[in-house]
């Protein structure tokens, strides 16, 4: 008599469950990374192109004391100023609008940049600095990260900026940037 050879149901059943718990359990940590790396390269990007603005704002216009944040506007590339959306201000706090004085920039890459009108460089110190908020998938699901564009040109990150209270109110900021964002 010749006995035939394969799996029973039970065998396969079994590898079938198995493939399902690696499944479980390796699936959102793809998805997270993938998230986290999309917002990882909008936040940069958005920081090349602060940094970019101030560059050129100063070639064009100098150093000035009473540079605001949206005089560096006319130096990025956005889609539309938008004072009614809500963007995620700090993590596991409520969204917060955009107004007049704390209007929000549209970013192509989908992502919203808040900036104040009215709060200026303030002096010559090195510390002196203008703020911009970002929101990097621009719906306030992902925390957001602070960038500082200090009047001697360094670029820094919310994490090593200290405090300031905007004109049109205040702009929060988080201790430590997001787990996804490392400068």
């Amino acid at each position: 008599m010749k006995s035939i050879n394969g799996f029973t149901l039970a065998e396969l059943l079994i590898a079938l469950m198995i493939i399902a718990e690696i499944a479980t359990f390796t699936i959102p940590k793809v998805i997270s990374a993938t998230t986290n790396g999309q917002n990882k390269s909008i936040s940069k990007e958005t920081a090349s192109m602060v940094a970019g603005a101030f560059s050129t704002y100063q070639l064009k216009v100098g150093s000035a004391s009473t540079m605001k944040g949206s005089d560096l506007t006319q130096y990025m590339n956005y889609i539309k100023v938008d004072t009614t959306t809500l963007y995620n201000a700090t993590t596991g706090t409520a969204l917060q609008q955009c107004t007049a004085t704390l209007p929000c920039l549209t970013l192509h890459t989908g992502g919203v940049l808040q900036y104040d009108t009215v709060m200026t460089m303030g002096g010559t110190n090195t510390t002196n600095a203008v703020y911009f908020n970002l929101d990097p998938d621009g719906n306030g699901a992902q925390g957001r990260i602070t960038f500082v564009q200090f009047y001697n040109g360094r670029l820094s990150s919310g994490g090593a900026a200290g405090t300031a209270t905007p004109s049109g109110g205040t702009i929060s900021r988080e201790a430590t940037d997001p787990t996804y964002f490392t400068w």
